[in-house]
């Protein structure tokens, strides 16, 4: 038996709540050290993707291990609508 790839699409929407401690906590001296976020929107995409799709606590994120979880918390879980799509053999 062999192994195959899939390329997995996934989409949906979902609602977060972050405390503005999470957005404030991303300054220069932070984007020098862990990710170039300059935007609330780039914030919030990048905890969600956390918190969502990896299954995350916000303390167990790169930048935010000292804030409580309750900081950033899902509001509505998405209703996911999946295609799977095979890919081609990679050689």
């Amino acid at each position: 038996m062999g192994k195959r790839k899939f390329y997995i699409e996934f989409s949906g929407t979902a609602k977060i709540e972050l405390d503005d401690a999470v957005i404030d906590t991303v300054d220069l001296e932070w984007k020098n050290f862990f990710y170039d976020l300059d935007t609330p929107e780039e914030i919030a995409k990048m905890i969600a993707r956390g918190i969502i799709l990896n299954g995350w606590s916000l303390h167990q994120m790169d930048g935010w291990a000292d804030q409580p979880d309750s900081n950033a918390r899902i509001i509505h879980e998405p209703d996911w609508e999946i295609d799977v799509v095979e890919a081609k053999e990679v050689k």
